[in-house]
């Protein structure tokens, strides 16, 4: 049965990955560090129902008839976790039994992220021991100053399938609307990008744990690989706009925090408050001047 005082909730959104989910389930119940694990699905028609339905109160298992989209669905399971720290687990990914608990060991007030190295594993009809993991000796990790990691993540991805981060800052990204900062949308690329992106920018540490501790399951129909393979320009340059996006809005948020411009324009509108009363006031003693 699903405890609501685990502290970290394990979050796979799903869609029509019957052939996958048990890899992403699976992969979530061998963790050392017990976790709430919650599998929210938008709308798919093969049997990822009845799967997630035969681990019982393993999981929590959400379930919307209509696709709303990947971001939504992410959001939806981010809104239901209960857990102070949450990870992504795509449901065509799956983790070191150790991951989760390597990753809480190194959180810490000043830590913003930790994430570790992945490798990719090609996906085939055949059933591979995907779940098979060396046991490890010795993780090697790095505890950084936030800043050292700006250029990287501002060149490339960390994807939250790799990383551990607060739910609460999780959620200030889904509800961020990257379309403000451009016309571009591919099936919620940006928010992705926003959840490992944010806390490097707020948190003055970061750490990287050198150890391939998570898998990506590599095949035509994920997301990155759907968008390479197509090689349609117009795709292409959706797919990479998104993301610009969602560069994009981070850092003129950061700028204007920086520069205080809420204060100035709170500052600014109770000045224009105050002229505003301050000319009605004169206005109507210079009337009842008049009918004196």
């Amino acid at each position: 049965m699903q405890n609501s005082n685990y502290e970290v909730s394990i979050l796979i959104p799903t869609y029509n990955r019957s052939h996958l989910i048990r890899n992403a389930i699976e992969s979530s119940l061998m963790q050392t560090q017990k976790c709430e694990i919650i599998v929210c699905d938008h709308g798919s028609n093969d049997e990822t129902k009845e799967i997630c339905e035969s681990y019982g109160e393993d999981i929590k298992y959400i379930r919307r008839e209509e696709d709303y989209g990947i971001h939504f669905c992410e959001l939806e399971s981010i809104l239901a976790s209960k857990g102070k720290y949450i990870h992504f687990c795509f449901d065509d990914d799956w983790m070191h039994p150790e991951f989760i608990s390597q990753c809480l060991s190194l959180m810490s007030n000043s830590v913003g992220v930790v994430y570790s190295d992945y490798k990719t594993v090609k996906l085939d009809s055949s059933k591979g021991e995907y779940l098979k993991w060396e046991k490890i000796k010795k993780y090697k990790y790095e505890t950084l100053p936030s800043w050292r990691f700006i250029p990287f993540v501002i060149s490339r991805v960390i994807s939250p399938s790799r990383a551990l981060v607060r739910r609460e800052d999780a959620l200030r990204c889904m509800y961020m609307s990257t379309n403000l900062m451009s016309d571009s949308y591919y099936n919620g690329v940006g928010p992705d990008w926003l959840i490992t992106a944010y806390p490097i920018f707020h948190y003055p540490k970061s750490v990287y744990i050198e150890n391939k501790l998570v898998s990506f399951g590599v095949h035509e129909k994920s997301i990155t690989c759907d968008v390479i393979n197509k090689n349609e320009v117009n795709s292409l340059n959706a797919f990479r706009s998104a993301y610009r996006g969602a560069k994009l809005y981070l850092l003129v948020s950061i700028f204007i925090k920086k520069i205080k411009l809420e204060k100035i324009a709170t500052f600014i509108e109770l000045s224009i408050r105050f002229i505003k009363k301050f000319l009605l006031k004169s206005n109507f003693k210079l009337k009842l001047k008049k009918h004196l």
